[in-house]
Parts: C-alpha cells; sequence; structure tokens
C-alpha cells in the first residue's frame, strides 16, 4: 500500500483493538441520562424509560426558548400552535404571520412550528442582531419545533 499505512495493520494494535471493542460495544440504554440534568415532565408514551427521559430533557431544553421571546410573542406563537389542526398549512404571508421587521423572533418561532420551509435568510438574519447570537437561533427553532411536535402528539394521543 503507498502513501500510508496498512488498516489491518492499525487494527492490529492495542488502540486498533479498544476501538474494534467500542465500535462492537452494545451500551445500556439510560447510561448517559445523568448528564441530561433534572429534565422535564416524561410524556406518557414513554414514561419511566430512558427515551421518556431524554424526551422530557429535550422539552425542558426547547421550551427554554419561550423565554428569548415577550410575553405577548410567546402566547401568539402559543395560541397559534394550539388552534392549529396539525395539518393545514400555514397561511401565505400577511394572515396572521407576525411581520419580520416587527417580531422577528416570534415569526421564526412559528414558521419553525408550522412552515419551517418558509423559513428565509431574511427570517434568520432579523432574529441576529444583538444581543441574540446563532445560539438564540436554535433555542428559538427548538421552541417552535417542540410545540409542533406536541400538537401532533396530542392529536394523535387522541385518537388513540
Amino acid at each position: 500500500m503507498s502513501g500510508g499505512a496498512d488498516p489491518a495493520e492499525l487494527l492490529d494494535t492495542e488502540a486498533g483493538h479498544a476501538l474494534v471493542r467500542a465500535v462492537r460495544a452494545r451500551p445500556e440504554p439510560g447510561l448517559s441520562l445523568p448528564l441530561l440534568g433534572a429534565g422535564g415532565p416524561q410524556p406518557s408514551w414513554a414514561s419511566g424509560t430512558p427515551v421518556g427521559a431524554a424526551f422530557g430533557a429535550l422539552r425542558a431544553a426547547a421550551h427554554a426558548g419561550a423565554g428569548l421571546l415577550d410575553e405577548p410573542d410567546a402566547t401568539l406563537v402559543r395560541d397559534s400552535v394550539a388552534a392549529w389542526d396539525g395539518f393545514a398549512p400555514l397561511p401565505p404571508a400577511g394572515d396572521g404571520l407576525p411581520d419580520r421587521a416587527e417580531r422577528p423572533g416570534a415569526r421564526l418561532a412559528l414558521l419553525a412550528a408550522r412552515a419551517p420551509y418558509r423559513i428565509t435568510a431574511e427570517d434568520v438574519k432579523a432574529c441576529r442582531v444583538e444581543p441574540f447570537t446563532d445560539h438564540c437561533l436554535v433555542h428559538l427553532v427548538a421552541f417552535g419545533a417542540m410545540l409542533a411536535v406536541e400538537r401532533v402528539e396530542a392529536g394523535l394521543t387522541a385518537r388513540g
């Protein structure tokens, strides 16, 4: 083999053996859950399982994004998603969608919830003003997306 070591030789070292053991290992579900902290309430469909604990932590982190909005904007996003049937697309711009210049965070969270395919570079740029960072953008999108997940979950659970 030209230009490098033979992969078989690399695997036939102590480090190679450790790598093979790590790749073949079957970790016990839930071992990393303590890294998530307290988390949030677990969904009924996964309560008491590692998936439930992880989902609860994800839900709590996503809902922290609401703290980046003022109360009227957070309420607007929550109410819009709560009234949504889980299927109908968000109406075209101008029909209840918050103005990008005046309420960029509410607009981004609502688009993430109901029409993520409609998020534009302009929507992102409108939210990236001091003191907001990319970290904040992720939280706003996660907030909207989690509201949508919860809305769809509620619809599926109601259908039983």
